[in-house]
């Protein structure tokens, strides 16, 4: 089966698009959560870093490489070299594997304090509420969260330069890839679960289990890192279709790589650990200096 959506989309502001002079605009990807006073920042484990991985932060604007079993904290930036990868098990449940030549920022990821360790791979749904803000600046990554307490206020988003994709405790795939030309392909996949897709001017979609959208676009946006800077396409067709039965069992493949990846990971109760110390800029070496 195959489904044809032609969205006109125009930029809006902060969580979404809307079209010019709708008569009503395009929900938000999901309602900003209520502040929760004693809500403390999340905390995410790097697991299973495979080649070159770096941590781009205000503390090391330089990159911070990654090892297995680092810290990563809100308000970083993951970047993957070609052909790299990297596991990040968060405290709410969520696990997510980036791909090479990907940039994923984590621009927020707070939750509610828990009184007593939580071993990562015992984690069936979030112990109480957290909110959770991913931008994809490019690339491709897979995620399984667990179930989030969205009536108590939780939300998990990841957004790319065309909407948002909320996640309802869903084991998913979602691709923006630069193409040439000032071309990208962008696509959602739902393995198990929901995902509401929004930022377009035919309104939200929902991409239910076994189903995926994908669409070509042009982007040409003035700085790739900033969200604020991200045009929208003029014209957007997402194509509708079934999950094939290979990609299945690329999911599977995922599922094996999370149960082992969250093996050993304990988050310590109550604050999170502090964030890690700056490191060295990573410089490339001197030709001709090295060892003996």
């Amino acid at each position: 089966m195959l489904n044809k959506i032609l969205c006109v989309a125009v930029l809006g502001a902060v969580a979404g698009l809307a079209p010019a002079g709708a008569q009503s605009p395009t929900p938000p990807a999901a309602q900003p959560a209520a502040a929760a006073p004693g809500r403390i920042k999340g905390q995410i484990v790097a697991a299973r870093v495979q080649g070159h991985v770096t941590a781009v932060s205000k503390v090391n604007p330089d990159g911070r490489l990654l090892h297995d079993g680092d810290q990563v904290s809100e308000d970083s930036t993951v970047v993957t070299a070609g052909g790299a990868s990297v596991i990040l098990v968060f405290s709410n449940g969520a696990t997510l594997d980036l791909a090479g030549d990907s940039r994923l920022k984590i621009n927020e990821f707070e939750q509610d304090p828990f009184s007593t360790d939580l071993k990562a791979s015992d984690i069936k749904e979030e112990p109480g509420t957290s909110v959770t803000k991913l931008y994809l600046t490019k690339g491709e990554l897979v995620g399984r969260v667990a179930h989030l307490n969205v009536d108590k206020g939780s939300e998990f988003t990841v957004r790319d330069p065309v909407g948002a994709a909320g996640i309802r405790g869903t084991f998913f795939k979602h691709v923006f890839i630069l193409l040439k030309h000032h071309k990208a392909h962008l696509s959602l996949e739902t393995y198990e679960g929901l995902i509401q897709f929004t930022g377009l001017a035919s309104g939200p979609i929902d991409i239910a289990a076994g189903h995926k959208y994908e669409a070509d676009l042009d982007y040409n946006p003035n700085d790739p890192d900033n969200p604020e800077d991200w045009p929208p396409p003029t014209t957007l067709i997402l194509n509708g279709l079934f999950i094939s039965p290979a990609e299945a069992a690329e999911f599977q493949l995922e599922l094996q790589k999370f149960f082992s990846a969250l093996e050993g990971i304990v988050f310590p109760s109550g604050q999170p650990l502090p964030p890690p110390p700056p490191s060295p800029r990573l410089d490339q070496p001197t030709p001709g200096a090295g060892g003996p």
